[in-house]
């Protein structure tokens, strides 16, 4: 089985424990422990890149 952490309360979820939404008229993925956003089929692209999130190991590759 598949399991998935997720990015803002690391929370160890297998694809059965996510909650399915729609948010905006998109369809969405939620973990069902802090309700944040896991994946989403927006047309829109991210307004920020992995880099804010991760600055310390942004830097450390490039």
């Amino acid at each position: 089985m598949i399991r998935i952490v997720c990015p803002h309360c690391h929370a160890s979820l297998s694809s059965l424990d996510l909650e399915h939404a729609t948010l905006d008229g998109c369809s969405c993925l939620l973990c069902p422990e802090c309700s944040s956003v896991l994946v989403s089929d927006s047309p829109e692209p991210e307004s920020h890149g992995i880099a804010e999130h991760y600055p310390d190991e942004y830097l450390a590759h490039a």
